[in-house]
């Protein structure tokens, strides 16, 4: 429960207007039905004892008074639907953002430990079962405990004991009933969340290394564990849909009960001064619609296990702990030469991969880093990123890196990963990355300069050409330099190059580290490549 109203809290945290007006929306639509059912009913039975009697009635008030509430029911539910699900979707955002900024710094050494399968499934499907939690539990339950505290008062204006009764009706169907099933409902919902993660990380990785099973013949065993959790997840949500069913039919024959139990105090208390026959029927039908409200309370109730072993699942990845957490002396740079200081790393609890490393990179140079892969190199633009922890001493400007805060880092240097991701979107919404607010003259500089304009003015859609999926639509080569393009927007004074002509053609390489001799100048550059071509950005070369 407590990883439940953590989310919560982060999905609301911005949104509580749009909440509470989805609540109050539903709340008037359930009063403005129940007063729908109570006017009708006693119009209905006043019209027949008018007729029996022979004495003059006015039905026009009452009548309008049936088409307005009418009108107001439905235009109210649909206002309810608008808002509430306006506040779902708005909070899936602010949730989606929370989850992203606590996951920025895990990446990637935090996120390691987790199965790409396991670690999409709760991005992507459990982030978005949250969307239920405002609409089918928190809402639902406001509502629901409102019209349990608030109809029995209305009712008790025209018979305290029937009041009371209602009261108790409504309490035992609304709140006892499904917290004494809710506990049956724990371990299958539960289990079905885990069998649910677990088969989205059996699938994905099934389809990622699909070529793999084919070759092994192990495709026909990895369909039947799909088989398996397939059918566990059925068999769960079958016991849930038992227990659903139990508590639908014993709140229905509460409400038959409570029913005849107001048929019972009306009929005591019926005589000229008291009760009349119209207002028992009102009542009745009062107490019937009354029942609407605390309907969903059972489905919410049983629901809040299942969210909440999705909660965990969510809060666990968001508080992992940080690789390399955030320092309280928020140091601040003096220049921009980079040092390192008898540095030592390894993955794990493998063989290190750099023993007692020392390098100097003076501000304003450019220092290139080649050999054998495996060597590290590529380890060090990470460790500069802040991206693993590290034992010796990195300092920018003078200030050790541990103790740089994360947003400075990000400022101060510029990186071309060897393998850059590309969003599922346009040229341009890839490149502005490096620099939202950049125009078009500094865009175009940045294609020339990283040899894209040429290629983008001969597409047909130019900037506004799809990349598609992580960049499927791109060659490497064109990939590679949609990175450098946006790299070179953002126009730090640290760049991290690592092999950023790879996959270019020799004529376009030496064009690009042309235009980059003259783009870095003044820049500290840290170049890994085997290229000799790309080498000849750099001012001094190192092997490794």
């Amino acid at each position: 429960m407590k990883d439940l109203a953590t989310l919560f809290q982060a999905m609301a945290s911005r949104q509580w207007s749009w909440l509470v007006a989805g609540i109050v929306a539903g709340i008037l639509v359930i009063a403005a039905n129940v007063t729908l059912m109570a006017v009708s009913g006693w119009f209905i039975a006043s019209m027949a004892v008018a007729g029996v009697t022979k004495v003059a009635f006015n039905y026009a008030v009452p009548a309008a008074a049936i088409r307005g509430l009418a009108l107001i029911r439905t235009l109210g539910r649909y206002a309810e639907r608008l808002v509430t699900h306006e506040a779902a979707f708005r909070m899936l955002a602010d949730l989606r953002s929370w989850m992203f900024e606590r996951l920025i710094p895990l990446a990637p050494a935090g996120l390691e430990g987790y199965a790409g399968g396991d670690l999409s499934g709760r991005l992507r499907a459990d982030v978005d079962n949250m969307e239920s939690l405002y609409l089918r539990i928190v809402a639902p339950i406001a509502t629901g405990f409102a019209v349990i505290l608030l109809a029995p008062c209305a009712l008790a204006l025209f018979s305290p004991a029937a009041g009371l009764a209602l009261f108790a009706a409504l309490f035992a169907a609304g709140v006892v009933l499904p917290l004494a099933t809710r506990k049956m409902a724990a371990a299958p919902g539960e289990r079905s969340v885990q069998l649910a993660g677990e088969l989205r990380t059996v699938v994905t990785e099934g389809l990622q290394g699909a070529e793999e099973l084919l070759l092994l013949g192990a495709s026909a065993e990895q369909a039947h564990r799909v088989e398996l959790l397939y059918a566990g997840i059925v068999k769960e949500q079958r016991r849930l849909g038992s227990i659903n069913g139990i508590v639908i039919a014993t709140v229905t024959a509460t409400g038959g009960i409570a029913l005849a139990a107001l048929l019972a105090i009306g009929a005591t208390e019926l005589s000229p001064s008291g009760i009349t026959g119209p207002e028992l029927v009102m009542m009745l039908l009062y107490a019937a619609a009354s029942f609407e409200g605390v309907a969903p309370l059972a489905a919410a109730l049983q629901a809040v296990p299942a969210s909440a072993a999705t909660a965990g699942r969510l809060n666990e990845l968001a508080t992992a702990p940080h690789p390399v957490p955030e320092s309280a002396a928020n140091c601040v740079p003096e220049g921009h030469e980079i040092v390192f200081r008898d540095v030592c790393f390894s993955y794990g609890a493998g063989a290190e991969v750099l023993n007692n490393f020392s390098l100097t990179i003076r501000d304003g140079s450019r220092v290139a880093l080649t050999g054998r892969s495996g060597r590290g190199k590529s380890s060090i633009v990470e460790l500069l990123l802040r991206f693993r922890p590290y034992r010796g001493s990195i300092t920018i400007g003078g200030a050790e890196l541990r103790d740089i805060d994360s947003r400075a880092v990000a400022s101060l240097i510029t990186a071309v990963p060897q393998r850059p991701h590309l969003f599922n979107s346009s040229i341009r919404d890839n490149i502005l990355l490096g620099a939202p607010d950049a125009d078009s003259n500094r865009i175009r500089e940045a294609l020339g300069d990283s040899g894209l304009a040429g290629w983008v003015d001969g597409l047909p859609d130019g900037l506004d050409t799809a990349v598609g999926v992580a960049g499927s639509a791109v060659s490497g080569g064109e990939a590679k330099r949609i990175a450098l393009a946006r790299s070179l927007l953002h126009d730090s004074p640290i760049f991290l190059l690592d092999e950023p002509t790879e996959g270019l053609d020799g004529e376009t390489e030496r064009m690009v580290v042309e235009r980059l001799q003259r783009r870095l100048a003044g820049k500290t550059v840290l170049l890994i490549s085997h290229r000799p071509a790309c080498l000849a950005l750099a001012e001094r070369v190192i092997r490794i």
